[in-house]
């Protein structure tokens, strides 16, 4: 995948392009930075070997991407095919973006880039994700690229005191 610029909202650029190894430890900083407002995905802290997730992405034909603005990674998303024979069609998404870069454009531009690579794929035919019901931004996010919701978990986490539904949405490419 070759870098792609992107023109944000306010008028700065983005650049797309594909993570690397020596991006592994901007990525767990931003996995560490989203955790720690405790509203956005599961886990609390970030894994410490990204190095070895990149690697081990790229080697099952998958895709793992980061985003710059001024030469600073604020985000990365990745699709990840399914491990399986009886998944292998199928690839999970996931995103997120630094809190002082979001509703800027970026993920707009990231799920631009990752739908582009997924409609190239032959075998790549649906794509999964599942997200907070409370995290309304993204949900409409993911609607704006096809993507409907399969199915809800009905108080499946426990934030800030109060239960959260876990929803799944999907897009199909064929």
């Amino acid at each position: 995948m070759r870098p792609t610029k992107y023109s944000l909202e306010n008028g700065q650029s983005v650049v797309i392009r594909e993570a690397a190894t020596h991006d592994a430890t901007d990525i767990e900083r931003i996995v560490n930075s989203v955790a720690s407002e405790k509203i956005f995905i599961v886990p609390d802290k970030s894994r410490k070997d990204w190095d070895k997730a990149i690697e081990d992405i790229k080697r099952r034909k998958s895709l793992i991407i980061v985003a710059l603005a001024n030469e600073r990674i604020v985000g990365m998303a990745h699709l990840v095919k399914g491990r399986f024979v009886k998944n292998e069609h199928v690839s999970e998404l996931g995103i997120l973006v630094l809190k002082d870069f979001r509703r800027k454009g970026i993920g707009t531009s990231m799920m631009k880039c990752l739908m582009d690579w997924a409609e190239k794929q032959s075998g790549l035919n649906k794509i999964s994700l599942t997200v907070f019901a409370t995290n309304k931004p993204a949900i409409e996010l993911y609607k704006k690229f096809g993507f409907s919701v399969e199915g809800v978990c009905k108080k499946h986490y426990r934030i800030k005191g109060s239960f959260v539904d876990d929803v799944t949405m999907a897009k199909f490419l064929r």
